[in-house]
């Protein structure tokens, strides 16, 4: 599944800052301006867009396989965990509950990651899935997420299985959708729950701390109000984030150039 931190893409922001009347409003907007990127931000769960972004699983046959995923893969859906070579993950278990439901968790050599329960409606047209993160330093980031039905999967498989599109993310811990980012000079510090960095402006990519997977990320700031992340693993690039500041508000166009899916979501400065 591509959530809202996974698949993140394409902006466009309505940039029109509103003439108010009083000297202190006025000082309060070009404090926000001079601010640029810094601050603290909370993602706005009710705005996040997709575009290009549906998934597709097939639960048959005591397998699973996620032909969306990037690689696709397949493992058995028994219950057991099994070894997978996947971005963040080492170990994977699905199991399946129900006719409606299916049960995930996922390991880094030997830690927890996260786990995630899918239920299909009763009449097959909607999906939630109800998810939680084990972030380093003992936090827990739970959310949940709502898919609706494209297509069916093949005849006999599981409920889960065929083309889901995104629809929201109805719920997400105050934690997971904050970010502080720290400008000083030419250094960018991003600081979250599950992880930050710290890089030069243009400069060369950096590891991000807290993540398993081997993404690096490089900042630019390609604007008075905007900014670009590209993240790459083993030479590729992975995701391209957009920021666009305007006052107290950002937009975030989030890509992924592999598969061309895309969110867009806005978040409020504290």
């Amino acid at each position: 599944m591509k959530t809202i931190t996974a698949s993140l893409a394409a902006i466009a922001l309505a940039m029109s800052v509103t003439a108010c009347n009083g000297a202190a409003d006025g000082d309060e907007t070009a404090t926000a301006a001079a601010a640029g990127i810094a601050g603290t931000w909370t993602i706005n769960l009710d705005s996040a867009q997709w575009e290009n972004a549906n998934s597709n699983y097939v639960v048959a046959d005591g397998e699973y396989t996620c032909n969306s995923c990037i690689p696709p893969y397949s493992m058995p859906a028994d219950g057991a965990w099994h070894k997978v070579d996947r971005p963040g993950a080492d170990e994977i278990m699905v199991s399946v509950v129900d006719d409606n439901t299916l049960a995930f968790a996922s390991r880094f050599e030997g830690e927890d990651q996260g786990k995630s329960t899918w239920t299909v409606s009763e009449d097959g047209q909607s999906m939630t899935i109800d998810w939680t993160n084990y972030e380093d330093g003992g936090t827990t980031v739970t959310g949940k997420s709502n898919m609706t039905r494209v297509s069916a999967g093949p005849d006999g498989s599981h409920a889960a299985s065929g083309e889901w599109a995104p629809q929201n993310v109805s719920e997400m811990s105050e934690e997971g959708r904050t970010v502080t980012i720290t400008e000083e000079g030419d250094t960018i510090t991003f600081a979250s729950t599950g992880g930050g960095y710290t890089a030069t402006l243009g400069g060369d990519p950096v590891a991000i701390e807290g993540d398993n997977s081997g993404t690096m990320v490089a900042i630019e700031k390609t604007g008075a109000n905007t900014y670009r992340e590209t993240f790459t693993r083993d030479g590729e690039t992975t995701g391209v984030n957009e920021w666009t500041i305007d006052g107290d508000t950002v937009t975030v166009v989030a890509s992924d150039p592999r598969d061309d899916s895309k969110v867009t979501w806005t978040a409020s400065r504290r």
